[in-house]
């Protein structure tokens, strides 16, 4: 590894800590900021997103109790007209609507009670000082119950009559729309101005301590985390001051899953902390590499100086370091030095050799002749032969291994298309550009998506669709774009030697389109799941992952809700999955259902 030979000296492994310091942990310190700034800004998002579902529920509440308070004035008229002696069939066109919304209506409430509206027993007025003195006003007094009961009550007194008190049963399920009040994907709760639990939508009454305890710091709205049903929530709430008018104050708390709240957030954490550590290893590689190119010449000049110090005059250098830099002229007149050094060597021995050879006869003169010139062949042929190994060595290892550059250039390719994917499926399961719908023919657009498989998977389908056309108002690519997913889908989670059925048929208004598969299938546990961004389900996501993001289903349900639909799916594991897909039909081909009677 690049890193282990500069780790072997102290001046690596500081200058490796001073590395560190100075660039590794900055760049690490600003990547959790920005991640800590994009999660701030998405729940952020996510929390505006609640407050305003929960302030467009009680002003539909406020809403509701405005219509009341108008159905107490069409009450008096109707009770002024029936002591005039009107005909019941006359003032049936105007209690029909009422009846819509009430259950039964009373006058007075005394000892001689007047039904208006409906049977049965009228609910008993509230007696407290403040609802008391409420009615005094001649305001209407809205009053709702914890198991969900509404009533609304109004003093009334025509000229020279006594007052009277006017009582109203409200349909607690058109008063509690759940449909109307919750937000997309959240729950709603509603509490009055004691906090006392109105409606809700969740399985079982919330444990709202937590909530509370909020309202305790910020009565009007705030924002709180708790724990619904045993699932983290995020909730926003929001206080509907109709007191004044109504004689009510409502709090209105949006709760949605804290997971589904903060997708975005968690999406965008797995992508970005990978980019991350892979560009801080990169820089610590390259650092590394660098201290390597720099320590290595630094290392080799050390190890030479401590052969010289032991005697050693022929070792050798060469051009150590980039060629020109200061590393290299370092070699280079350290190699003229010991060169010095040598021949100052040799001229000494020489000189030693001639005054010992001058003592001598002749022979003994030519003798060491010979030897010097065999002692000298030998010296010069030992450092040589180092100098060549040296030089074969630095020529076979210098440079990056080029296995390895291929290896690491492959896998970084990889890493890019599969990025590129995603950003195209996110930005596209997050674009909210409006979409151009025109008179789309649903079957057509299906048609298309099957002709684009390759063969061998058309030969697959078994198609049952109608021959004539059933159109609908939407865009054409981005229906084509979803049955292409579903098919693939389909594909991709099937054996090859099983069939894959598409059907369609008219269902009143709709158009149902059914793919079913005999693939891996689905766990029920996981059912819920099946259209979360990101999840892929049907095989070990550890040895057997499909490939994909797991935003293909995902898209297809944001797809077919935009063009007012629905998507289901209906699964078991080993038994193969079934989508089924409504469609609403244009208006012009509701009306006329003999254009698809023959898909039925």
């Amino acid at each position: 590894m690049l890193g282990v030979g500069v780790l072997r000296t102290r001046l690596g492994r500081r200058l490796l800590w001073v590395f560190l310091l100075a660039a590794f942990l900055p760049l690490a310190g600003f990547a959790g900021l920005s991640y800590w700034q994009v999660s701030v800004e998405v729940r952020r998002q996510a929390e505006a997103a609640l407050h305003d579902a929960a302030k467009t529920a009680g002003m539909g509440l406020a809403a509701r109790c405005a219509q009341l308070a108008g159905d107490l004035e069409l009450l008096r008229t109707l009770a002024g007209a029936q002591r005039g002696g009107a005909a019941g069939g006359e003032l049936e066109p105007l209690l029909a609507p009422l009846r819509q919304r009430c259950d039964a209506a009373w006058l007075d409430l005394g000892a001689a009670t007047e039904p208006l509206l409906g049977s049965g027993p009228p609910p008993e007025p509230p007696r407290t000082a403040a609802a008391t003195a409420h009615l005094a006003t001649g305001r209407p007094l809205v009053v709702a119950g914890a198991r969900g009961a509404v009533s609304v009550f109004q003093r009334v007194a025509a000229a020279g009559e006594r007052p009277r008190l006017l009582a109203l049963a409200v349909r607690p399920q058109w008063f509690w729309d759940a449909d109307e009040l919750r937000a997309n994907g959240a729950e709603v709760l509603v509490y009055d101005g004691a906090a006392v639990l109105l409606f809700h939508t969740l399985p079982a009454p919330p444990a709202d301590a937590t909530l509370i305890a909020a309202l305790g710091a910020q009565p009007a709205s705030g924002t709180v985390a708790w724990r619904l049903c045993g699932v983290d929530h995020l909730a926003r709430y929001w206080r509907a001051f109709l007191r004044p008018q109504y004689g009510i104050d409502l709090l209105l708390v949006q709760s949605r899953p804290a997971a589904l709240a903060l997708a975005a957030a968690h999406g965008f954490a797995s992508v970005f902390w990978g980019t991350t550590v892979l560009t801080l290893c990169c820089v610590l590689g390259l650092a590394a590499a660098q201290l390597r190119r720099i320590l290595d010449p630094v290392v080799e000049l050390e190890a030479a100086t401590r052969r010289i110090a032991a005697g050693d005059f022929a070792v050798r250098v060469g051009g150590t370091g980039e060629h020109g830099d200061e590393i290299g002229a370092l070699g280079h007149a350290f190699d003229r030095m010991t060169t010095q050094l040598a021949e100052s060597l040799r001229r000494r021995e020489q000189i030693e050799r001639e005054l010992a050879a001058s003592r001598d006869a002749a022979l003994a003169a030519a003798h060491a002749k010979a030897a010097f010139v065999t002692n000298v062949s030998h010296e010069l042929r030992t450092p040589m032969a180092e100098i060549l190994g040296a030089t074969e060595v630095l020529a076979e290892h210098a440079g990056d291994d080029p296995e390895a550059r291929i290896e690491f250039t492959r896998i970084a390719r990889t890493g890019a298309e599969r990025l590129a994917r995603l950003v195209d499926d996110v930005l596209d399961f997050g674009a909210t550009a409006p979409w151009t719908m025109t008179r789309v023919g649903v079957l057509g657009t299906l048609r298309a998506a099957v002709a684009e498989l390759p063969t061998a998977q058309r030969e697959r389908l078994v198609l049952d669709l109608p021959e004539p056309e059933c159109f609908a108002l939407g865009a054409a690519p981005r229906l084509l774009d979803a049955w292409r997913r579903l098919l693939h889908n389909a594909v991709k989670f099937s054996p090859a030697d099983t069939p894959i059925a598409v059907r369609a048929k008219v269902d009143a208004d709709r158009l149902c389109l059914e793919f079913e598969d005999r693939g891996v299938g689905i766990s029920r546990l996981d059912l819920p799941r099946v259209f979360e961004p990101f999840c892929q389900f049907g095989r070990d996501q550890l040895t057997d992952k499909a490939p994909g993001t797991g935003l293909g289903l995902a898209i297809v349900k944001r797809t077919v809700e935009r063009h007012g639909g629905s998507v289901e799916v209906e699964s078991e594991l080993g038994s193969g999955s079934l989508f089924r897909v409504r469609l609403p039909l244009e208006a012009a081909v509701a009306t006329a259902p003999q254009l698809c009677a023959a898909a039925t």
